[in-house]
C-alpha cells in the first residue's frame, strides 16, 4: 500500500497544520475541506487556557489522553467548569461557548464534525474574562466537582 505525502492528501482536500499556540501548547492538526478536523494537543511547559469560542454548526468531541483537562462552558448566563481525567470525553453543542485549560504536558484529542464549509469559530471575550481568572490551583482543588462561575466574577 503506497504512502500518501502531504501534497497527495492536500489534493484530496485534507491538510495538515502544526503550530505552537500563544498559550504554549502544541497543536497537530489534520483538517478537511468540509470543516471536519482532528487535532492532538499537548500542553506546553506551563498550563494555560485556550481562547473561548463557540461554533454555529460544528461539534467538538474532546478526549483526555493523559494528564487532565478543565472544560468551561456558558449556557445563557450560567458558566460551569469541570475537570476531566484520562479516558474521559465530552462533546460540545452548537452555539454554546466553551473554553479548555490544559496543564503542562497534558494530551488531548479533539474531533470536529458537523459540516461547516467555512470558518465556524466565533470568539467569546466575556467567557475569556471569566475563565482566564480561574487558576490551576482552583481547578485542582475542585477536581471531581462542577464549579459554577459568575459572569461578574468568581463566586
Amino acid at each position: 500500500m503506497p504512502l500518501l505525502s502531504d501534497k497527495d492528501a492536500a489534493a484530496l482536500g485534507v491538510h495538515t497544520r502544526h503550530e505552537q499556540m500563544e498559550n504554549g501548547e502544541y497543536r497537530f492538526r489534520l483538517t478537511a475541506a468540509d470543516g471536519t478536523a482532528y487535532s492532538r494537543t499537548v500542553g506546553g511547559e506551563r498550563g494555560g487556557w485556550q481562547n473561548s469560542h463557540f461554533h454555529e454548526t460544528v461539534r467538538e468531541t474532546y478526549i483526555v489522553q493523559s494528564g487532565w483537562m478543565a472544560f468551561a462552558q456558558r449556557i445563557e448566563q450560567k458558566v460551569t467548569l469541570q475537570v476531566y481525567r484520562p479516558s474521559q470525553l465530552l462533546t460540545t453543542e452548537p452555539r454554546v461557548s466553551h473554553n479548555v485549560y490544559l496543564p503542562a504536558g497534558a494530551v488531548i484529542h479533539t474531533v470536529k464534525y458537523g459540516g461547516a464549509n467555512q470558518s465556524d469559530w466565533h470568539a467569546d471575550a466575556e467567557l475569556d474574562r471569566i475563565t482566564k481568572a480561574v487558576t490551576e490551583d482552583q481547578m485542582v482543588h475542585a477536581a471531581g466537582e462542577i464549579i459554577h462561575l459568575s459572569l461578574v466574577g468568581l463566586e
